[in-house]
């Protein structure tokens, strides 16, 4: 689960909190769900995890929430082509 939160966390850009915002964070965001399905993780308590992180780095909910919605967005998984 250690795992789990350490590839959240670089998920996320270190001073905007922005999930899958640069190419980094948008690969510890392809390995963090190839991680949660492999630890059975649903989407409820991935989703939990994010927000945990989140309101750890003391974010705005309304930032928190607008993440959110990027991370149920496979989009942002994806590369752009």
């Amino acid at each position: 689960m250690e795992e789990l939160r350490r590839l959240i966390a670089g998920s996320y850009g270190r001073e905007d909190f922005i999930f899958a915002g640069h190419a980094y964070d948008a690969e510890r965001a392809r390995e963090a769900i190839v991680e949660a399905g492999k630890q059975a993780i649903g989407l409820k308590q991935y989703l939990n995890m994010h927000r945990e992180y989140l309101q750890s780095m003391n974010c705005a909910q309304e930032h928190i929430e607008e993440q959110l919605e990027c991370v149920q967005d496979i989009g942002s998984y994806l590369d752009y082509d």
